[in-house]
């Protein structure tokens, strides 16, 4: 039987660069899919259209992203570092908190581009080399 594995945290560096976040430098751990879905929902909800539900989603969402953030250079009016926990999420403008939960989640759903041109690597790989193994005939049905 074959030894199990467990994939390693993903860590995303969140990008604001051309927003009015530019220079915000958030880390994140990577959290489970249902949490992106749940992300995708959490940015849509707009005060006009809310109803308690949302507002509980939304709490649960708040709490979910700050549990999530491994660290970030935010300060506050005075210079202050705000802690990176719900507690500082609370001392934050919505629409920021929006734009640093929807970071993280195109971070987590995007698709890494081609590597750069300049890449070292200039040989095809061989694909005999890759290891493969035969599935019975009862399973390949």
């Amino acid at each position: 039987m074959p030894k199990g594995f467990t994939p390693p945290r993903t860590v995303y560096r969140l990008d604001f660069e051309g927003t009015e976040l530019e220079g915000l430098e958030v880390r994140m751990r990577g959290g489970k899919l249902a949490q992106a879905f749940d992300t995708v929902q959490l940015v849509g909800i707009t005060e006009a259209n809310a109803t308690a539900e949302d507002a509980k989603l939304a709490l649960d969402q708040y709490k979910d992203l700050a549990d999530h953030i491994i660290s970030w250079n935010l300060e506050d009016e005075d210079g202050q570092s705000v802690t990176p926990d719900l507690e500082g999420l609370k001392t934050q403008e919505l629409r920021h908190i929006r734009m640093i939960a929807a970071a993280w989640q195109r971070a987590q759903v995007d698709v890494p581009g081609p590597l750069p041109s300049e890449s070292s690597s200039t040989s095809t790989p061989d694909l005999l080399m890759i290891p493969m193994e035969s599935i019975p005939a009862s399973l390949a049905s």
